[in-house]
């Protein structure tokens, strides 16, 4: 198999965009406080050419390289933009424990672009899920790197995160914590609801009817409805009041997002136990397997990367909507982005949405490499 030995018309618009964006939007914005304004901060001014200059280079080449080599440049480039913009932190807001120094737009979507670029080189290598994540974790382990070496320090970012270190541990634990208790009930009762909509589809059309008229409610509006009648239960149950059951807290976060996840398990358990080519059940009952070892040696092992796609759809909106739970004191990152948001201080917004973000694409990326594990080769299905 071939490969295209140059970037798509896509690929080279976002690797272009990665060198201009910098120059035309700013590289960086200086706060010297949270109470000043911030002010952009041109590649001039930043005094960071000796980055800057490389990083472009990099970008550049990559438009011309074969893919593996494109990816490196990507990625190489990247590595050169964040220490221009970790040398600029220092130049101008080392000195000032108050100042905090972050991209500006032009930083921003020069980052965005070349992730972008080297996701489409990734699959003009025609990387596959090992592939890719080898170079996940080469680039997390080159940002780990210059952490260590502290060329990145003086970044807003980071200096919020050694500043609240304790409470990012706290919001992590937290945050996995909701999300596992939402997640395995749904897939527990998601599955059991898709197993009769596929056995009886009568009533299967009422189960997932109901379970899609939940996914119409917003998820800050089933939140608040929650509350009242979860107070009212814990006043009326004193032992469910102590074991946590309270309108205020995780109780309205999990029971919400444990109902937003319902509807995917359910359908993808159905489209899973349906995946299994007829000639396969037949002949299973032909050799005298009962109907419940149909199920098990047949359709759930044929169906599974089904099933594990529902699931990491859920997983997905599982991490994303735990993040709400913080106005109703369920805790998690959300508390970070809230408290970012009442404060306007983009860098503790930051620390709690990259985490988040970060959080959902492995979840995302460890479900579709066990979900492309176990899908038939082409070769297997014929």
């Amino acid at each position: 198999m071939t490969h295209a030995r140059r970037a798509g018309p896509i690929e080279a618009a976002l690797l272009l965009a990665a060198v201009a964006a910098p120059l035309l939007l700013g590289l960086a914005v200086l706060a010297p406080n949270r109470i000043v304004p911030p002010r952009l901060i041109g590649p001039g001014e930043a005094e960071a050419l000796a980055f800057l200059i490389p990083a472009a280079l990099a970008a550049l080449a990559a438009t011309a390289l074969p893919a593996r080599l494109a990816v490196l440049a990507c990625a190489g480039a990247l590595c050169a933009l964040l220490g221009a913009l970790g040398d600029a932190a220092a130049r101008l807001a080392g000195s000032s424990e108050a100042a905090r120094l972050g991209p500006a737009a032009g930083g921003w979507i020069a980052i965005g672009a070349l992730l972008l670029a080297a996701r489409l080189a990734t699959g003009r290598a025609a990387m596959g899920a090992r592939g890719r994540a080898v170079v996940a974790i080469g680039i997390a382990a080159a940002l780990g790197a210059m952490l260590a070496l502290g060329l990145l320090d003086n970044l807003g970012l980071v200096r919020e995160a050694a500043a609240r270190g304790p409470e990012l541990r706290v919001a992590f634990a937290g945050h996995l914590q909701l999300v596992a208790a939402a997640l395995l009930p749904a897939l527990a009762v998601g599955a059991a609801c898709g197993a009769i909509a596929f056995a009886a589809p009568r009533a299967g059309t009422s189960v997932m009817g109901l379970l899609a008229a939940l996914q119409v409610i917003p998820a800050m509006a089933l939140f608040a409805l929650l509350i009242e009648p979860l107070a009212a239960l814990g006043r009326a149950v004193p032992l469910l009041r102590e074991a946590g059951l309270r309108g205020i807290g995780a109780a309205p976060a999990v029971i919400g997002v444990f109902l937003y996840l319902l509807l995917p398990i359910a359908a993808a358990m159905r489209a899973a136990l349906g995946a299994a080519p007829g000639a396969a059940v037949d002949a299973a009952r032909g050799l005298g397997f009962a109907p419940a070892q149909v199920l098990w040696r047949v359709r759930l092992p044929l169906g599974a990367p089904v099933l594990l796609g529902g699931l990491r759809v859920a997983a997905v909106q599982a991490v994303g909507l735990v993040t709400l739970g913080a106005l109703v004191g369920a805790g998690g990152f959300g508390v970070l982005m809230f408290q970012g948001l009442g404060q306007f201080a983009p860098d503790l917004i930051l620390l709690g949405a990259l985490p988040v973000a970060a959080l959902a694409l492995m979840l995302d990326a460890v479900l579709r490499g066990l979900e492309d594990g176990l899908s038939p080769t082409p070769e297997a299905a014929r």
